[in-house]
């Protein structure tokens, strides 16, 4: 998520809550040429997510940063999922990101962790 607005930095405490729930911990990550907002773990996964918030529409509206990330990944496997999160009418979208392309998760946060 580019930008530290007190908007960009609500969503990624509300995202990093939302993986606490999940029985995760995560880290932020900083840096302008980041490509994960958040690192987060549990005992059996690892989580790398990009956070993106928008009033409407879905993915399509993020299709440079997910080429960029599927192509990093392409090149450089990562040990555990790539997720895309979109924050959009006060609900996540969430998506996998593989090296070609995304997918959309079904279930919401809870079940897609």
């Amino acid at each position: 998520m580019t930008g530290t607005n007190l908007t960009a930095r609500t969503i990624l405490y509300t995202a990093a809550t939302e993986l606490e729930r999940a029985g995760y911990h995560s880290v932020r990550v900083a840096g302008s040429e980041r490509l994960f907002d958040l690192v987060a773990w549990s005992r059996k996964n690892v989580l790398f997510v990009t956070i993106k918030r928008t009033r409407n529409g879905g993915i399509s509206q993020f299709s440079e940063e997910v080429g960029e990330i599927a192509s990093f990944l392409s090149k450089n496997p990562l040990p555990g999922m790539v997720q895309f999160w979109i924050f959009t009418s006060n609900t996540w979208l969430i998506y996998q990101i593989l090296p070609g392309g995304a997918l959309l998760l079904k279930g919401g946060i809870h079940e897609s962790l």
